[in-house]
């Protein structure tokens, strides 16, 4: 519907099973203005990224055989934080298992988190990666 873009944030998270939640509205990101499109397939959000962070998704065909665009896992976990930062405190570390409520967190790679995080280059973003680095780091021991 908008090109370029991809779908991320919280369709991708529970595409992945990254959040238990089931999610009707379709987010995307995309280099141009962000905007709000509804249509009879329903209703389509896109949020605006600079160019440079404009990568780490992947080409998939549904069971139809159409062709769409959505980011990894880990792109779309950076997606996420990056266009919800006003909402973190960058010594928050609660707020991903509680208020966010991810789950399966261990299943991301974190030399991908920090590598799509630096694209943003935004240093609350890196903190709040790192945050969650540290808190996948003790799941994983």
């Amino acid at each position: 519907l908008y090109v370029p873009s991809y779908i991320s944030l919280e369709y991708a998270l529970s595409f992945y099973g990254l959040i238990p939640e089931a999610v009707m509205t379709i987010t995307s990101v995309t280099t141009n203005k962000t905007a709000i499109i509804k249509n009879a397939e329903g209703v389509f959000t896109y949020q605006h990224i600079k160019q440079s962070a404009f990568r780490g998704f992947n080409e998939i065909k549904d069971n139809e055989g159409f062709l769409y665009f959505i980011a990894e896992p880990e792109k779309a976990v950076v997606d996420f934080l990056y266009l919800n930062l006003s909402k973190f405190d960058k010594n928050d570390f609660d707020i991903f298992e509680n208020s966010y409520r991810f789950q399966n967190l261990t299943a991301l790679s974190v030399k991908k988190l920090k590598m799509y995080a630096s694209l943003f280059e935004n240093k609350k973003l890196m903190t709040v990666i790192n945050n969650l680095c540290a808190i996948i780091g003790r799941n994983n021991d």
